[in-house]
């Protein structure tokens, strides 16, 4: 056991992923069209695209998301749109999922029932509380007395139109056992504020010495003329307070920070029947060791491309024993990524998989380790490339809204059948010209990685004439190009839904494009409505094309990637403060803008595709920091340090603004000039002082040191992603612990096999060998992993051991015990 003051730190990340199926038996309303809002307590992290007038509708999206901050409430709010958009979104209903309840739904694909939405907001953020238990004696008969201060509350609910609340606290002792009416105590309004601070100290008499008997509650409330707004509560039983360990003289002390909850039985009063949605939430928490914990683990996965073959090697037996591939796939590819290997990776899980296929027509179309891994590696390592060839196109479509519907049975009476087929006839050809010009911005290890796989399936099917085309077709179009014209969002093209007609135009082209990609070989014509339009393309002009783009980026060729187009690293909508003087009233507005990240320079326009506004190289980001609360009474707002002033953004959530300073921070990290230190205020011009530490000039060395981001993330800096390699290889022991039973099985079938076999079949042996002793070494690094996790809670005191949310049990067959993973 490892001495208290050489326990290593430990940190925790937690992701959120969530599967949003569909709603049934909605109310009965005319002319509806839904969709499904997510947030974090109010703030919105997600929405899904709207469903067409349906009473029961599907939406079928997966989203996942790293958990920015703490939160009480994950929310799921059902939205009716108006067709004609005179009116505002109106929700349905709600789901509600209290963060402590997450594990008990980890997994679960259920239903969950709608529940009503009211005007009282869900209640968010903490209170700091601090209760001191004093002995006392009136006329030689002890009783204890109660002091409870009220220090803090942080990050609560906006009930105002400003975005502030004006805040107090009541603090009630209530008794169990007696009926009478408990005192009320209420701290002064502290007002436009989301971070109260109260210091008020109340102190209450206890007459009976059990204190099982006793539980302190204090509500806060935004103040208002009309009536008061409750924004939470939270409830203290004394029992439950851990005082031994606090003791001082003849008093007791406990402070501790608790999250807000909301009032009992708020729902339960309404039984209107709302419908249900159905939701798959999987809540995982990564305990992340220092990298040095690792090191075996890393040795085994970054070696396996040295296994002969790969099918023996941990990576591989990853994939064997995992039943949802694109769990290992993503943790691998990223770590290859991050080692520089990840084609040597792909090459070797590639050759692989066509060396075991004997049907050409079925080569990468199964849940195969290689596919997925492919898949992944061509969404990050191709995004840059993606939103080049396909951006543009896919903006226009959404801002034109032409109708292209060529369904008879869909359209609609207004439409002509006719003129939608030359619309989508349009906007196909331009999807395909744009892509089949594409072929020379295709990354270069997206080319090296086609190049192996082309050569490696024409060994394995020489006779099969096109199988050089289809081999790399199957990516590059049916997994890459095809899936980002369906969902651009998912690709990060699109920051959010388009509207019904919009996404059935995309649905359309990438069916069209997926024709292409399979040279024209239609297996069956289910949609007779596609015949027309597939006549038009199916055709040996452009089929032809389609051979000469894919033989170009299989093929070996001399690149330059210092050349072309800079690269997107981030885009999207927020809001900044105005540079330049006060306007005004001595106001310096906040304006909408839309902003782009390259590897080149930070820009912003009033919308996309218009006159930049502003351009700053990255030469001049000095500093990316978080902006205190107080210069702007305003969350989630960060400043871009510029030579002359700071240019200060508002983040429309705290994933986007944790996004935006931490790839901006990446750009600046390697600038000769970067800040030793920065302001968190704002500099006060009528004052003529920055706000954090009065100094009176505006071009000023800064007052606090800058932070910096962790040297886990070492994103190949060609390729401009981020990897956090210790993480990841905390995901890939995970899925091998929650498999230890199956690696022992493998193991023992491994060394009964390697006994059966004579020495004349010596690959055989030698294959069995290899796989033996990477079930050895995983095995061993799993015991040893679990014990540092044994210790590391005992040292926090937290319980069972947290690996991932969930009930998953690990038998005590390998001298662990019963353990619950998460």
């Amino acid at each position: 056991m490892m001495a208290a003051d050489e326990r290593p730190r430990v940190r925790v990340e937690e992701t959120i992923k969530i599967k949003i199926g569909e709603a049934k038996n909605l109310p009965n309303s005319s002319g509806r069209n839904c969709y499904c809002k997510v947030s974090l307590d109010n703030e919105q992290i997600f929405r899904t695209t709207s469903v067409e007038k349906s009473h029961s509708p599907f939406y079928g999206e997966e989203f996942e998301f790293d958990i920015p901050r703490d939160f009480g409430v994950l929310s799921f709010q059902i939205h009716e749109t108006d067709l004609f958009g005179f009116r505002k979104d109106q929700a349905i209903g709600k789901v509600i999922i209290r963060r402590s309840e997450l594990h008990t739904y980890n997994g679960l694909d259920k239903w969950h029932p709608i529940l009503p939405v009211d005007t009282e907001p869900e209640a968010q953020g903490k209170i700091r509380v601090r209760l001191k238990l004093q002995d006392a004696y009136v006329n030689k008969t002890c009783y204890y007395k109660l002091h409870v201060k009220v220090i803090e509350a942080t990050d609560l609910h906006a009930c105002q139109s400003s975005g502030t609340s004006d805040t107090f606290a009541s603090v009630k002792l209530m008794n169990y056992t007696t009926k009478n009416r408990p005192e009320v105590k209420r701290t002064k309004v502290r007002k436009k504020t989301l971070n109260p601070t109260f210091d008020e100290e109340f102190n209450f008499s206890l007459w009976d010495n059990d204190l099982s008997n006793y539980c302190v509650n204090i509500e806060l409330c935004n103040a208002n003329m009309i009536g008061d707004t409750f924004m939470g509560k939270v409830t203290i039983p004394l029992q439950s307070l851990d005082l031994s360990s606090s003791h001082e003289a003849s008093q007791l002390i406990f402070q501790n920070s608790y999250m807000l909850s909301e009032r009992e039985g708020r729902h339960s009063g309404n039984k209107a029947d709302l419908g249900s949605l159905r939701l798959k939430i999987n809540y995982v928490e990564d305990w992340v060791f220092p990298s040095r914990s690792y090191d075996q683990l890393r040795k085994l996965i970054v070696n396996s491309i040295d296994c002969n073959p790969i099918n023996s090697s941990p990576a591989a037996v990853l994939g064997r024993i995992v039943k949802d591939k694109i769990d290992a796939a993503k943790s691998l590819v990223k770590i290859f990524l991050h080692y520089d290997k990840v084609v040597d990776f792909l090459r070797c899980v590639a050759e692989n998989e066509i060396r075991h296929t004997s049907d050409p027509n079925t080569l990468f179309r199964g849940n195969s380790l290689a596919s997925k891994a492919i898949d992944e590696f061509m969404k990050i390592y191709g995004q840059h490339y993606l939103h080049y060839t396909l951006n543009g196109i896919i903006d226009e479509i959404i801002e034109d809204k032409k109708p292209c519907e060529i369904d008879p049975s869909k359209l609609k009476d207004s439409e002509s059948l006719d003129a939608n087929l030359g619309n989508l006839q349009g906007y196909v050809e331009r999807c395909f010209v744009a892509i089949t010009c594409s072929a020379i911005h295709c990354p270069p290890l997206m080319c090296e990685l086609f190049r192996y796989i082309k050569e490696a399936a024409v060994r394995r099917f020489p006779d099969i004439e096109d199988i050089c085309f289809t081999s790399v077709s199957g990516f590059i179009f049916l997994r890459f190009f095809a899936p980002a014209l369906l969902n651009p969002r998912l690709f990060q093209m699109r920051a959010d839904h388009g509207e019904p007609l919009t996404c059935r135009t995309l649905t359309l082209i990438s069916k069209s494009i997926q024709n292409l990609g399979n040279l024209g070989c239609v297996q069956s014509m289910k949609e007779t409505y596609m015949e027309t339009l597939n006549s038009m393309f199916l055709n040996d002009t452009h089929i032809a094309a389609v051979k000469n783009f894919l033989d170009f980026i299989s093929s070996p060729h001399e690149y330059n990637e210092n050349s072309g187009m800079p690269l997107v690293l981030k885009e999207g909508i927020m809001i900044k403060r105005a540079q330049g003087r006060r306007k005004k009233f001595g106001v310096k507005p906040f304006r909408k803008r839309y902003f782009l990240l390259t590897t080149e320079e930070l820009s912003y326009a009033k919308e996309k595709g218009s006159e930049i506004l502003c351009q700053i190289p990255k030469e001049d980001i000095l500093a990316v920091e978080r902006v205190d609360y107080e210069a702007f009474k305003m969350k989630l707002m960060f400043q871009i340090v510029q030579p002359n002033r700071p240019l200060y953004v508002l983040a429309n959530n705290s994933v986007e603004e944790r996004d935006w300073i931490y790839v901006l921070k990446k750009i600046c990290q390697k600038n000769p000039n970067r800040l030793e230190a920065y302001h968190p205020g704002a500099f006060d011009e009528k004052k003529n002082a920055w706000i954090c530490c009065g100094k009176p000039q505006e071009v000023i060395a800064g007052c606090t040191h800058v932070t910096s981001i962790s040297e886990a993330d070492s994103p190949d800096t060609t390729m401009h992603i981020k990897v956090d390699v210790d993480r990841e290889l905390e995901k890939v022991y995970t899925l091998f612990v929650n498999k230890l039973e199956d690696l022992q099985n493998l193991r023992e079938e491994a060394a009964s096999s390697l006994q059966k076999v004579s020495d004349f079949q010596l690959y055989s042996r030698n294959e069995l060998q290899i796989e033996l002793t990477s079930l050895n070494d995983i095995i061993e690094f799993c015991h040893r992993h679990l014990s540092e996790h044994e210790d590391n809670r005992k040292f926090n005191r937290s319980g069972n051991i947290s690996f991932r949310s969930g009930t998953t049990q690990v038998s005590d067959t390998f001298g662990i015990g019963d353990l619950k993973v998460r």
